[in-house]
């Protein structure tokens, strides 16, 4: 054996433990993206330093014609494009065009100047605004996501709505309305398109040329993947091609470009290392609080090593995530046409064929609430019906909180109990870990239940069931009016009962009595409004109002 071939048998001796490695980890991928014949699937890439160390593709991306998924099949990837929207704001602040300390109402027709104070552009990019979730409007417009849904119509939803859901800064709450509105601020000051801008500022300059925003229904998007949604074993269509509004998402990409705006990221390509740093640190409310979320990043752990990026999941039947490793230097990005809530379970199975196993520190460990004995006369002041009247991700919830044994404990309408209040405080009290908080002035009973750390919370208030003579229920037929969306409503009285109509008098429910003025169709809270003199006037949908005519 000469030293040329002695050479090259050392060379392959010490590639076999890393070859073996890397089949180990394919069979493992390969297990972990199994799919049927004639089935939607997955594009899904892992990125280390400078390279591409995983891309593979499984499935179909159009049932109808049995097209295969590649690695040029474009898949929509839901609230990822969030990012893109964020990085516009921040290149238009580079050059000097605008400041994100400035309120939003300064470049955004029409926005309201809240009562509860101005948002800032940085508080609608980190999700502090107040401003309340479009989605559900939609319906109360006549509108459903099958609609046309363009960027005119949604933002006019959007600057309709007068009330904040909270004084900007004081909370965290993710809606789709802020990156919408941030579109609007692209497009005043760059007075190009939001897709003129995205294509020049962002998609040419990384040379991401197969990344697509979705502009117009009829345009032909080539290697485009259909999403789908499972039901049974069997897959139905959930394409939303009428969905084209900005910001918020509508931008179709693959792994091969997602690597190139992750090597955006870590090099600094466009913009400048001061811009990157800025997106990706992380947001503080008013009070000093910091939050696991940037100007268009999400940050969380796992194994203790800290990450950051952002998940997209879509009622169009499309799941995808990006996460980035900075300690690592990987970063892993998947993305399917097949709608599924759990998808983060097999994300993290590929994670973990990557990353070191340890053991996760938990950084955020706060003290142990002390449990304080309070007597029956300060417990039963809180007794009482409450009702949380919603929001975009709850349903109207009521309950009962009784004294029982020497303890308040929360019941369902029903009588079912829910869970005993533990007390940490004279109005505090701890529930399964969750804190609630009581407010009793005179006339005005409520507690707070904080459901999720940072978040507003649910705000529940002392209702009193009431029984409706039919009288009563025929003053509040009638039909009203909100002037600003042009949209009416009709309710009328029929067979003893109360009947909302939507859809443009196509169809109707039955309105659910909560108390004398409120009730409810399924998710949406119904207040009407009475005049000095008693007068029903007007009603309240989710703080929108719609005037007696």
């Amino acid at each position: 054996m000469n030293k040329k071939q002695f050479g090259i048998v050392i060379i392959f001796l010490l590639l076999i433990p890393k070859l073996a490695t890397s089949q180990n980890i394919d069979s493992k991928v390969e297990s972990l993206y199994q799919v049927k014949n004639n089935q939607p699937g997955f594009s899904i890439a892992v990125f280390k330093g400078n390279e591409i160390v995983l891309e593979k593709q499984y499935g179909i991306a159009n049932l109808d014609y049995n097209t295969p998924i590649t690695n040029e099949t474009v898949f929509d990837i839901g609230s990822i494009a969030k990012q893109f929207t964020a990085v516009s704001i921040l290149l238009l602040e580079n050059e000097g065009k605008l400041s994100i300390k400035e309120p939003a109402y300064k470049y955004i027709d029409n926005l309201p100047r809240y009562k509860k104070g101005d948002p800032t552009i940085e508080q609608l990019l980190n999700q502090t605004s107040g401003i309340p979730e479009v989605d559900p409007y939609f319906y109360l417009a006549d509108l459903s996501f099958n609609d046309l849904l363009t960027q005119t119509r949604v933002s006019n939803i959007i600057v309709n709505l007068n009330e904040l859901n909270f004084k900007p800064g004081k909370y965290f709450e993710y809606t789709n309305a802020n990156y919408i509105l941030l579109a609007n601020i692209i497009e005043k000051v760059s007075e190009k398109s939001f897709v003129e801008f995205l294509q020049a500022h962002i998609f040419l300059p990384l040379k991401m040329d197969n990344t697509i925003k979705k502009n117009r229904t009829y345009d032909i998007i080539k290697n485009r993947a259909i999403g789908y949604i499972e039901e049974e074993e069997t897959y139905y269509k959930m394409d939303l091609p009428a969905t084209i509004y900005n910001g918020d998402g509508q931008i179709l990409t693959t792994p091969k470009d997602m690597f190139k705006w992750h090597q955006g990221i870590r090099n600094a390509t466009i913009g400048s290392p001061e811009l990157w740093k800025k997106m990706h640190t992380k947001a503080k409310l008013n009070d000093g609080t910091t939050i696991d979320y940037g100007l268009g990043v999400e940050f969380e752990t796992h194994y203790g090593y800290a990450a950051m990026g952002f998940d997209g999941m879509i009622m169009g039947g499309f799941v995808s995530k990006y996460l980035y490793f900075p300690e690592l230097d990987i970063a892993f990005f998947t993305t399917q046409n097949r709608y599924e809530e759990d998808f983060e379970d097999r994300f993290f199975q590929l994670v973990d064929l990557y990353i070191p196993s340890q053991t996760e520190i938990d950084t955020n460990q706060e003290q142990e609430n002390v449990i304080i004995e309070l007597p029956n006369d300060t417990l039963n002041k809180y007794e009482g019906s409450y009702i949380f009247l919603g929001n975009e991700y709850e349903d109207i919830k009521t309950g009962i909180i009784q004294l029982k044994e020497k303890h308040l404990v929360l019941k369902t309408s029903d009588g079912e109990e829910i869970g005993k209040l533990k007390p940490i405080g004279n109005s505090k009290f701890l529930m399964d870990n969750i804190i609630m908080e009581f407010d009793v002035q005179a006339n005005n009973k409520q507690y707070r239940f904080y459901a999720n750390e940072n978040e507003k919370p649910w705000l529940f208030k002392e209702f009193k069931p009431y029984k409706h003579t039919e009288l009563e229920l025929k003053e509040l037929a009638g039909i009203y009016l909100n002037k600003s969306l042009q949209v009416a409503k009709e309710i009328i009285f029929k067979d003893g009962q109360l009947q909302f109509f939507y859809g443009k008098g196509a169809y109707s429910i039955e309105l659910n009595t909560l108390s004398k003025d409120l009730f409810n169709i399924p998710n949406y809270p119904i207040q009407f409004i009475r005049n000095k003199s008693g007068k029903v006037n007007s009603m309240k949908i989710m703080g929108l109002e719609f005037e007696k005519i």
